[in-house]
């Protein structure tokens, strides 16, 4: 079994090595790429001092669609057998650091795009603009739509696969194993919601059109094309990020196939100053109410992974309401802006309480 392995090294594999076994430890490893998006989103989202301002409510929506990325991911999984692995899976989350599983996204400053060399996830920001620049480069795409100013994108050869291309791989894996997939046979095991869409996987058809969900929320529809669909009406993440970073609406010209950040103004207000939480967390001189979020954020894994163990809508509902809460005790600790020694303020942390 090579649940433990790491997306780059999976992604090494040659296709013909994408048994069942190489598509379960994927599927596990997406479920916990889409999980570590959660944490600095929600930093970033509750930071804001105002909830319904432009910038809070396209985050939020991002938000929820991750939330549907990470149930799709899990009911993928028990489609091929396996039960997902959550609270466990946590584990192989680290703020600040790379992506799990050594996803890398591009980074060609001649492309004139936000992006940092060094990128790294965290919990926390120096500056609210650099916090959108991560989230840019978390959903950074295969194929971006050029800037005007840009006649072609440059060709570079790349190390790390992008989240783009490990869910095609994923999907071709899909393709090529449909007869060998036991669909149905933990079909009870799965759970459908509508809001955010979660779909049960009863075949390849339904798995097709989850995995290009996922890939379109975040990324766009098709090379070069900005929305999650052929409407129009929705920015892919990378776009809707830039909206934040640049303060502006996203244009798209289809006609040069181009685009840029230069409609309407976005409301962008101002954030509580959460400094990036260390590595390893912010030990034992953390106050109280850091250690409050943490205790709900571990209940609410757990009530995750109880839910897909199998106990189903019941422990879905509990993490719902867990989740509600993790909102009211984040807000409240940022509301009481504890000051930090090294400067800003204390923020959540995310870590697992395990006794």
């Amino acid at each position: 079994m090579k649940r433990n392995l790491k997306i780059k090294l999976l992604m090494d594999m040659p296709a013909e090595a994408h048994d069942l076994s190489w598509l379960q430890a994927s599927l596990q490893a997406a479920l916990e790429l889409e999980l570590s998006t959660l944490p600095p989103y929600l930093c970033g989202l509750y930071a804001l001092q105002d909830p319904i301002s432009d910038a809070a409510q396209l985050i939020q929506t991002i938000v929820l669609d991750e939330m549907g990325h990470f149930g799709i991911a899990s009911n993928l999984l028990w489609a091929t057998g396996m039960q997902p692995k959550i609270f466990e899976g946590y584990d192989s989350i680290v703020y600040p650091g790379p992506l799990p599983g050594g996803v890398r996204p591009k980074c060609d400053l001649n492309l004139h795009f936000p992006c940092d060399p060094n990128f790294e996830v965290a919990l926390g920001f120096k500056d609210y603009k650099s916090f959108v620049q991560m989230c840019m480069q978390i959903e950074y795409p295969e194929d971006p739509v050029p800037r005007p100013l840009v006649s072609a994108l440059d060709a570079e050869q790349e190390i790390f696969p992008t989240i783009g291309e490990f869910y095609g791989a994923i999907l071709s894996a899909f393709e090529a194993l449909d007869t060998q997939i036991p669909y149905g046979t933990n079909l009870d095991k799965q759970i459908k919601k509508n809001f955010p869409a979660v779909a049960k996987i009863d075949g390849l058809t339904a798995a097709t059109t989850a995995i290009n969900l996922i890939k379109s929320q975040g990324e766009g529809a098709s090379s070069k094309f900005p929305f999650t669909d052929t409407t129009r009406k929705t920015l892919a993440h990378f776009y809707t990020f830039g909206e934040i970073y640049f303060g502006r609406k996203y244009v798209f010209d289809p006609a040069s196939q181009t685009g840029d950040w230069s409609g309407d103004t976005v409301g962008v207000p101002s954030a509580a100053l959460m400094t990036p939480v260390p590595l390893g967390g912010y030990g034992p001189g953390a106050p109280p109410e850091v250690t409050d979020c943490d205790r709900v954020f571990t209940q609410m894994l757990r009530q995750l992974d109880q839910a897909w163990s199998g106990s189903g809508g019941g422990a879905l509902n509990a993490a719902i309401d867990s989740m509600d809460s993790l909102k009211s005790t984040i807000l409240s600790l940022f509301a009481k802006n504890i000051s930090r020694p090294e400067g800003g303020i204390f923020g959540p942390q995310f870590r697992k309480i395990v006794q």
